[in-house]
């Protein structure tokens, strides 16, 4: 089997001028690179495709970034995404970002280096978020997609109509005669996908001439213990309310939790609804009336998505929004309060 000593034998070259080839092809003069490039493929080194590849400016690299995959509906995506993406030859590098921008920024970087043919970001991101413009920046030369994310006009994007999933469900809770429900929320001045749930809920509050001041939004930390610990400070009140809608699966499982714990039978005494249509729906009991935001389908959109504007990078932005489905179990009834 051929050596990268091998090759710069044959090229006439030094073994770094082999690896620049291999690595950063572009910071190598072009009478160098294509005597790399004729060794590479006289000697067949391994991979075989990799000469081929540098001489077609391809890598056959999709870079994935995403803050974290604590949540159930995260690894779906990125798991029928990759299928469909594998089945096109095409390898993913994912990284983690934590939600920090700098270690972003420094991901964005590296998969640059490497010569990534497109970047996918998941998860919704800050209002804030330092690093969109210049992302928006690479969208003008490579494909971008933003999924579960709509800030950027200019960049393509897919995600679920959140807004409409978070009116259906407290359209839904209203419709059974529910007076005093509780949103339990992440930071809506910070991320998109609570903004949109929020506005959701607040229009059909509002359509059905509620009162604010039964109808709660509560800022949590969007997961199980934030969930647990406010519906345990609502079930503390006077008047506690005789709903939860809660703007995520996780955070509903943690006020089944609490429901469990002051006695609360569910649906009879409190009526819960989530937001995800995660496996983790169907594994409480009662089984939970959840918002889908079809997580399969997210993956497999995102990656047609972005297979299509590789195909025809000048065709401009795409955006696909996908309609929610209220998904109707044992979780809710009318209330008894």
């Amino acid at each position: 089997m051929a050596t990268i000593k091998d090759i710069a034998r044959r090229a006439g070259v030094s073994t770094a001028t082999v690896s620049r080839v291999l690595n950063t092809p572009d910071a190598v003069s072009e009478d160098r690179r294509q005597r790399v490039l004729q060794a590479i493929e006289q000697l067949n080194y391994t991979p075989n495709a990799l000469a081929r590849d540098l001489k077609t400016n391809r890598t056959g690299a999709i870079g994935i970034l995403l803050p974290d995959i604590t949540n159930t509906f995260t690894p779906t995506v990125i798991e029928s995404f990759l299928q469909v993406m594998n089945r096109h030859g095409y390898n993913t590098l994912l990284c983690i970002t934590g939600a920090d921008p700098q270690l972003e920024l420094e991901y964005i970087r590296m998969m640059n280096k490497k010569r990534v043919e497109g970047f996918v970001f998941l998860g919704s991101r800050s209002f804030c978020e330092k690093n969109d413009d210049y992302i928006e920046h690479i969208a003008q030369k490579l494909p971008v997609i933003m999924a579960d994310y709509l800030d950027r006009p200019s960049v393509s994007h897919i995600m679920t109509d959140e807004e409409q999933g978070a009116y259906l469900a407290t359209q839904y809770l209203l419709g059974l005669g529910h007076r005093r429900i509780a949103f339990l929320n992440g930071d809506h001045t910070r991320y998109t996908t609570h903004h949109f749930k929020r506005q959701g809920f607040l229009r059909a509050i509002s359509e059905a001439r509620a009162s604010l001041s039964d109808c709660m939004p509560v800022t949590v930390p969007p997961n199980y213990l934030g969930g647990y610990e406010a519906a345990c400070r609502l079930f503390a009140l006077s008047e506690r309310p005789t709903a939860i809608f809660a703007a995520g699966d996780q955070i509903a499982v943690g006020v089944y939790r609490a429901a469990q714990e002051h006695g609360i039978p569910i649906p009879q005494a409190l009526s819960v609804i989530g937001f995800s249509g995660s496996p983790i729906s169907m594994s409480v009991y009662p089984p939970l009336t959840t918002v889908s935001q079809f997580a399969q389908q997210t993956g497999e959109q995102a990656a047609r998505l972005l297979l299509e504007i590789l195909k025809d990078p000048q065709s401009g932005p795409r955006n696909h929004i996908l309609a929610p489905e209220l998904v109707l179990r044992q979780s809710c009834a009318p209330p008894t309060l």
